[in-house]
């Protein structure tokens, strides 16, 4: 589960702006604004994501603001769409370059159910925007982007619609340096599946991709063997299938598949290897960082008593999965 809200985003703290500010004000550049709603001593909120978004518009200078992060804005998107009052606005946030849209805990609402709209007019209303993550994909929308300036694209899901890969596929971003997809169940028509990832392991609109992560993943097996062969990895620095449903079948698939020593990092962490397989993989490759972290034991769907009935329990094992 997401516990805790951002404390950086894209290389700088973020202070959280959620009611009345108390004292001087960072400065407008230095910091990412994060616009929350505001939770009292009591327990009991005050000034919630609409009000204070409009106070931090005519509080802070925000023709200096870079970064921002938006928060809990409530169950759906028909009192206060995000997308809309941000291109509303543009005139007033003329250098903002890193948005994070959804920093919302788990206690404040599941990842599942947070509602999201068309993020397209975002790229328009902002073109020298070169960082965007994305937290949900209930009602998520993305157009194919035509040489946008992003060189970092984010999505946080538990169930990435096929629609959103599909798009990113589509689009050209030749200043990409980092994707990060959490792919999430395939437990309804229209979630993203491994054969959707392919032209994005192609790498072919990718010309600047070091970094790729393909997290959160019930088919994590699934992915590192669509992985192992990918054209892409040659040009990775960093590499990530953390937080899935990784077993001992899908570190043989990596270790088979095309050399990984060239990585800076491999990210693995929450996985479901052996012992003995975790050792295979660190001395395979003696001069990456291997995060192994968070070993999760011996999965149900890989007991003998399940396969026998053929039931693949894995989209239990992800880390985020509501």
């Amino acid at each position: 589960m997401i516990q805790e809200r951002l404390s950086t985003f894209a290389g700088l703290p973020v202070h959280t702006f959620d009611g009345e500010p108390e004292g001087p004000l960072p400065a407008p550049d230095g910091v990412a604004w994060g616009i929350y709603h505001h939770v009292q001593d009591n327990g009991a909120w005050g000034a919630e994501v609409p009000e204070n978004f409009d106070l931090f518009l005519r509080t802070v200078d925000t023709t200096r603001v870079t970064h921002l992060v938006i928060g809990y804005w409530g169950f759906d998107c028909e009192e206060f769409d995000p997308v809309e009052r941000l291109v509303d606005a543009a005139d007033r946030l003329p250098n903002l370059r890193a948005l994070f849209l959804g920093d919302i805990r788990d206690w404040d609402l599941h990842l599942s159910w947070i509602k999201q709209s068309d993020v397209s007019p975002l790229f328009e209303a902002f073109p020298e925007l070169e960082h965007f993550e994305i937290r949900g994909s209930d009602g998520l929308w993305f157009e194919p982007l035509r040489g946008s300036r992003l060189r970092t694209l984010r999505f946080e899901a538990t169930m990435l619609p096929a629609e959103i890969v599909s798009a990113v596929a589509d689009s050209d971003l030749p200043a990409l340096r980092h994707l990060d997809m959490w792919i999430g169940v395939n437990q309804v028509d229209g979630c993203a599946s491994v054969d959707d990832l392919a032209p994005i392991l192609a790498g072919d609109r990718l010309p600047s991709l070091r970094r790729l992560g393909l997290e959160n993943a019930a088919l994590q097996d699934r992915i590192a063997e669509a992985v192992a062969d990918a054209p892409v990895v040659a040009r990775l620095e960093s590499l990530s299938l953390a937080r899935g449903a990784l077993s001992d079948a899908g570190a043989e698939a990596l270790l088979a598949g095309h050399p990984l020593g060239h990585l800076g990092e491999l990210d693995l962490h929450h996985h479901f290897l052996s012992d003995a397989m975790a050792g295979r993989v660190r001395e395979a490759l003696p001069g990456v960082r291997v995060n192994l972290d968070e070993p999760q034991g011996r999965p149900e769907w890989l007991k003998p008593k399940w396969r026998r009935y053929e039931l693949d329990l894995s989209a239990s094992y992800i880390a985020v999965a509501e």
